[in-house]
This record gives structure tokens, sequence and C-alpha cells, in this order.
């Protein structure tokens, strides 16, 4: 993409603005008769143990419309949100031709009541909300031994389309919707007065839809890494090397297969992460044969054998999680919207596939899984779809760009950039469990400069509720490592930036002690909220102030 991208601005008018959630009373009575109006499928009778090969079960998913109906409270979880979570949402522009509306971007702003804490942006696993986030905040910044563990300071942007941040709405802005969001990650942290920062996944990008959660990071430390100078990726898209390709990778990898040794970045538990993965796919291999011949021969097929569309584990290429993607249509995203903008049950049901297939034994509560469904129901799931469709188009123009040869910065390009970016991997899996394929960290070697890795048992499963330890071990090495290479970490934000004559960013207190008393209770980000009454007229969409003093503006045409 061409430069411009990197010349997002701000603009004069724009602020950053406190925000509160409040959802009309028509659209909750209009979700409500929709759930009662609900027409459930015909099933088709399964043993229990295989009622998920065709995708969510009926057993499984009418409690959860009863639970919607009779106890959840939507009422009760904003005031909750509202309350607990510091919410702002501030508009920027991108630089298109014809001239696009700019995109009110929503963001949590979590400041550590401790003066060393360190900038991070932290980017919601695609397709969930930064409202989905909260295991990950109060461990972050304010860990319980600050002195020896980094503290942080979070910027959560929803991304575009996305809970309540505007989507995309121009075919110029959402073709190019990878680096148009890290283009809008990048110039927030600006806005706020953060000149350099790190930042991280919050899931796999093998396991993410087209890799959305690893490549929006890559882009940001590529494009951005005068800023962004450092992110931490999980199981990163990356291929093993090969010897037409890269063929110094290819001779260390094979030199430290064969003494199965740790060296040139690689460790004996990925070797024996591949080792478990070929056995697995061997096995596969011979099963499928044996019921092909069956099949051929005539002889019947016993339930436990008989293929049915989704069900068993299949080994896939890194960053294949879109791979469904043909199967759900949505390569035409807007025929798939039909569907789920019209049937909330035709969300949760989506929303509790994407669960199982994640993790299939998840311990979410019926409460966290509705509210999932209705952060994607409110806003309407269409922008996701199309954020999807995009980014896997955009994703395939990087990768045949590749094997052309006319790669510039792209993926995998054949033109060199200047220098790598910074980043810390984690990969899962290394136990040789039945995952998605194992990733060996050196293997982003080629991309990248690799400052940590870590290999951990296991899948990621949900990560932001599931491997809280795992990714915040990944974000406190990168910052480790980060700070022993580049001072300009430590260099302090701007001195505040001010809110409708209040200031909302503040860079400093007197002394550690009057930061504690000023902090919030980070705790209750997590709990489930007190029953409260509905009132209050005060929300993000009526504030109505217009001061271009208030605003810190950015220039970012340099």
């Amino acid at each position: 993409m061409e430069n411009s991208v990197a010349s997002l601005h701000a603009v004069e008018s724009e602020e950053v603005r406190p925000y509160k959630i409040h959802v009309s009373s028509k659209y909750l009575d209009l979700t409500k008769k929709k759930l009662e109006l609900t027409r459930l499928p015909h099933e088709v009778l399964l043993p229990r143990e295989r009622e998920w090969e065709l995708g969510t079960p009926k057993s499984e998913i009418e409690p959860l419309i009863d639970f919607w109906l009779e106890h959840y409270t939507w009422r009760q979880r904003e005031t909750h949100l509202n309350t607990t979570l510091p919410q702002y949402r501030t508009a920027l522009s991108l630089p298109t031709t014809p001239p696009s509306p700019p995109l009110r971007i929503h963001f949590l702003y979590l400041k550590s009541p401790h003066k060393h804490a360190l900038p991070l942006l932290l980017i919601p696993t695609f397709p969930l909300t930064n409202l989905s986030l909260t295991p990950l905040f109060a461990p972050l910044t304010s860990p319980t031994s600050p002195t020896s563990t980094q503290p942080f300071t979070l910027i959560v942007p929803s991304l575009p389309g996305l809970g309540f941040s505007d989507a995309f709405q121009t075919s110029a802005t959402s073709s190019s919707s990878l680096e148009n969001t890290a283009a809008l990650c990048d110039a927030l942290m600006k806005r706020l007065g953060y000149s350099y920062y790190l930042a991280s996944a919050t899931g796999s990008g093998v396991e993410s839809p087209a890799g959305i959660d690893y490549h929006l990071l890559r882009i940001l430390g590529d494009k951005y890494r005068d800023s962004c100078l450092g992110v931490h990726v999980v199981e990163p898209c990356v291929k093993a090397p090969t010897l037409r390709e890269r063929p110094g990778e290819w001779m260390r990898f094979a030199v430290a297969r064969f003494l199965h040794g740790n060296m040139f970045g690689y460790e004996k538990a990925d070797f024996r992460a591949l080792k478990a993965e070929e056995t697995r796919a061997r096995e596969q291999k011979s099963r499928s044969k044996s019921r092909s011949r069956r099949l051929l021969g005539g002889s019947s097929v016993g339930d436990e054998e008989r293929p049915l569309a989704g069900g068993g584990q299949r080994q896939r290429r890194p960053g294949s999680g879109h791979r469904a993607i043909g199967i759900l249509g949505l390569r035409e995203p807007n025929t798939f919207a039909y569907a789920l903008c019209d049937s909330p049950v035709g969300l949760l049901s989506l929303v509790l596939s994407a669960l199982r297939r994640r993790s299939p034994n998840h311990m979410l509560t019926h409460t966290e899984i509705i509210d999932v469904t209705q952060l994607a129901w409110l806003p309407g799931p269409e922008a996701g779809a199309r954020f999807w469709a995009a980014a896997l188009e955009e994703v395939e123009g990087w990768e045949n760009s590749s094997v052309s040869g006319t790669g510039g910065e792209s993926v995998g390009g054949k033109a060199e950039r200047k220098a790598k970016s910074n980043v810390a991997v984690t990969v899962f899996s290394a136990d040789g469990c039945d995952g998605p394929s194992y990733v060996c960290p050196a293997w982003a070697s080629a991309h990248h400069t690799i400052l940590f890795s870590q290999r951990a048992p296991g899948r990621p499963g949900i990560a932001p509720w599931e491997s809280v330890d795992v990714l915040i071990e990944g974000i406190r090495a990168l910052a480790r490592e980060v700070e022993r290479i580049d001072p300009r970490l430590r260099i302090r934000a701007l001195e505040e930036i001010v809110v409708f004559e209040e200031p909302i960013i503040e860079a400093d207190v007197e002394d550690e002690s009057e930061r504690e008393r000023e902090s919030v209770d980070y705790s209750a980000w997590s709990g489930e909220g007190e029953e409260e009454e509905e009132g209050g007229e005060g929300h993000g969409m009526q504030l109505d102030v217009e001061s271009p003093d208030t605003v810190v503006a950015v220039d970012m045409r340099r």
C-alpha cells in the first residue's frame, strides 16, 4: 500500500471524548421479540459424543436462548461496563480519494497507578471487542509486586466495525482493512501522547480468521517501527523454511532437527511437537485410506466412522483459521449478513461454534457467552463479516505478490525491508497436543528480529480467558528486552490531553501514594456487577461540547 497510509492525521475539530454505552430501548425490545419468535431447525439424531459434528446442537443453544430471555439483563451489564471501565471515543481520518468520513474509534484507557508503567496497545483477538479482555487488565496495570514486575498503562481499541467503533464505510478503506486498522491504532496512540509504545496480540494468529491476530500486529511492527518499538505475537502465521526460498534458514533448521539440539533459535521441544504432529498426520491419513477402501468395497460404515462435515481435527496451514469462510459464505459477506443481522439466535449459534473450535472444554458462563453475542449483535455483525472477508482478500493478495515476485513490503515479498520489527513470540502445543499446526518460533526470524520466545503446553484456547498468564509473560518479556536495547520506551508521554476542560490523561502526579489513591478499583472489571436502576441519561453519544482548545492535534504527515 502507498505510503500515504502512514500520513493518517488528526483533524483539528476532533476530540477525545469520554464515552458511556447506552443502547436504545426500542432495539432491546426488538431483540427480545426476535428471540421469542425464533424457529429452530430440525436436527439429525446423533450420539451425544458426536452431536457437534454438524455444528451447534439444539441441546446447547436452547438453554442459552431461555437464559437470554429470562435472566440476562443488558441494562445491568451496560451499567456495570460504564461504571467499571474507563471508555473513550475519538474520530480519526484516513487519507483516501474521494475523502472518507472520520471513523469514531472506541477504546479503553486503563492507567496504571505506577509511575514506571509502560504504554501498551492491546489488540482484541478477532472478532472479540475490547470489552471482552477484562481478565487481562488488573494483572497488567496493577501487578502484585510492581517493583519486580513490569506494570503497563493499557490502550485497548475495538477494531473498526466491532463493538462501538465505526465500520469502514467505503471500498477505498475496507479493501485494505488491515493496513488501515494498523494506521488507526498508531494514530490513536500518538493522539493520546505516546510517541513510543509496545503492542500485543491476545489471540492465536494460526487460529485467527485470515490470520488477522498476527497480520495486524505484524503491520504495526513493520510500518510503524519508529513508534511501535516491539510487538508480542501469538502463534504467528509463518512457515517452515524451504531449500528453494530460504536456503540458509533451511540448512540451520535441518541441522538443528538432525541433532535434535538447542541451536539457531530452536529447542528440543520444537522437534518433539513436530514429531507428534507428523505422527497424528500419518494416523489420520491411514484412517482415511481405510475408510475409503471400505466404502469402495461396499462395506457399511459404522456411526463411529461416518465422515460428517466438520468432524475431527485437521492439520491446517498457518493462518488458515479462515478456511470455514467458503462454507459460511463470507466470500459474499453481504449475503451472509442478511441471515445474521435478522437473527440473534443465528449469531449465537455462530458464537457457540467458534468458541467450541477454539476451546472444546471452555468454562465460559452463560452470561459471558451472551455478552460476547450481544456485543456483536448490537452494532450489527455485518461489519465484522466484511472486515473478515476484506482481510482474507488482503492476505491472499500479499501471498500472490510474494509468489509472483512483485511483493514490496507485503508478507513474504521479494523486496527485503530495511529493518526487521522486534517481536516476542509465544507458541502453544509444545507438548504435542492435538491442535493446529505447530509453529517453531525460529521460523519467524525471516520476517522479524526475535527478542524472546516461549513455548506453552496445550492449546491457546480462548486466550484472554484461558491463557492469561502465558500472554502476560510474553508481554513482560517483550518489554524487558525492548528496554534493554532501546531507551526511547521510557520517554514520558505528553503532559496532558484535555477533554471538555477536564484532564483525562495525566503524565504524572506528585508521588506513588497519590497515584494509588486516585486509581480505580481494578478488581471490579471482571466482576458481574450489581443490579442497578436503569436511569441515567448521560452517555457518550450525547456529549456536545466543541472546542479546538481541548485537543492535542498530532500531525502525521511527516
